[in-house]
């Protein structure tokens, strides 16, 4: 019987590593007090120039379940290809070596995946969004996709990082692991994405529905580099396109609505640099969209205000729009450390939750 169907499977744990010697002890934390214990956690330095690989190799002195190797630099996806290729586990559950986890992500992740016939699916969990001290500024819309999710995840990357899935090792090697070829034109950044497409057209995804992944935005990570991130996705999305005609409409809304997010976000952060140089692509590739979300947003603005104003006035709460989906969970708190949401809402959380609706054109 093999280890995906005993119930406990192992589950091989990816740290792709490149000049992280500042925060791959606190990653490494995270994952050595995992709840679930059939882990092998495999170190890939990809090429440090630092001290990252004898950090790593001093950790496995007193874990036996890490594992280091070691490669010359080739970026991310190379990194975790060669992770994938060496595992032993059923599962493999990527983590970059600057992001952490919740206790019980994985318990609860091959949990989520044993409902499924052989344990054959990919399980996701939303995130919390931390900067360089590990304080929350933001958190992972929560959707609740499930099951068939192929057409979802063109639309959006719901997932939204590459710390977050537990996935089948033998079906990310038969669809080619991550896509190192996206470097290589100069276009990394969207690799998880083209692999969560991948296997979201072979198997059905399984939700944990809690903010189990601390995923950290700097500065200086690949997630800032707006134009590179767009190139990436606009290959992606083309190759969607090319195979599914009938989503290329969803594929050109999905560049649409990820180019204005990064434009969002820089404006919003004063990066007003970046945001000028995405105005043109905006106006150029996308004047039909962006004049009737413009409209759109500037409508949902005066309605927000009218209901604020009515709700002053009668003392009343507003009313969950009909058919909206209701889970319970706690949001994260800005403001807070990660690891204080832990210890205030662990796994399973409490509270409620509309599930925010979202407009297609």
């Amino acid at each position: 019987m093999s280890a995906m169907n005993t119930g406990t499977p192992l589950v091989s744990v990816v740290i792709p590593a490149y000049n992280a010697e500042k925060t791959l002890a606190q990653t490494l934390r995270s994952v050595t007090d995992q709840t679930y214990e059939q882990l092998e956690i495999l170190v890939v330095d990809d090429g440090s120039r630092d001290g990252t690989f004898e950090l790593a190799k001093q950790y496995a002195l007193s874990d036996p379940r890490i594992r280091v190797l070691r490669q010359e630099n080739g970026g991310v996806a190379r990194a975790r290809n060669h992770g994938v290729r060496e595992a032993r586990g059923s599962y493999v559950a990527p983590i970059d070596a600057d992001d952490l986890w919740h206790p019980r992500k994985i318990e609860l992740q091959v949990q989520a995946v044993g409902k499924f016939p052989m344990g054959r699916g990919v399980a996701y969990n939303w995130y919390a969004a931390i900067d360089g001290s590990d304080v929350i500024f933001g958190h992972s819309r929560p959707v609740i996709h499930e099951g068939d999710v192929f057409e979802a995840m063109v639309r959006e990357n719901f997932i939204g990082n590459g710390s977050t899935p537990l996935m089948p090792r033998a079906e990310v090697l038969a669809c080619g692991g991550y896509d190192a070829g996206l470097r290589d034109q100069g276009a990394e950044g969207c690799e998880d994405l083209k692999l969560y497409l991948a296997l979201a057209e072979r198997l059905p995804f399984a939700l944990v529905p809690d903010f189990l992944t601390g995923y950290r935005f700097t500065a200086g990570n690949m997630s800032s580099n707006a134009s590179r991130m767009l190139r990436s996705h606009a290959l992606v999305m083309a190759d969607v396109k090319r195979r599914r005609p009938d989503l290329a409409d969803a594929a050109t809304v999905a560049e649409f609505d990820t180019t204005r997010w990064y434009f969002k976000k820089a404006f919003n952060g004063g990066d007003y640099g970046q945001a000028k140089k995405l105005v043109p692509i905006l106006v150029r590739e996308f004047p039909s969209m962006l004049a009737i979300r413009t409209v759109r947003d500037l409508w949902r603005t005066v309605k927000r205000q009218r209901r604020r104003l009515l709700k002053r006035l009668s003392g009343k709460s507003p009313v969950a729009a009909k058919g909206a989906a209701q889970i319970e969970v706690a949001l994260p708190v800005s403001g807070i450390s990660f690891y204080d949401l832990i210890a205030a809402a662990p796994a399973g959380g409490i509270g409620s939750f509309t599930e925010p609706r979202v407009d297609r054109l």
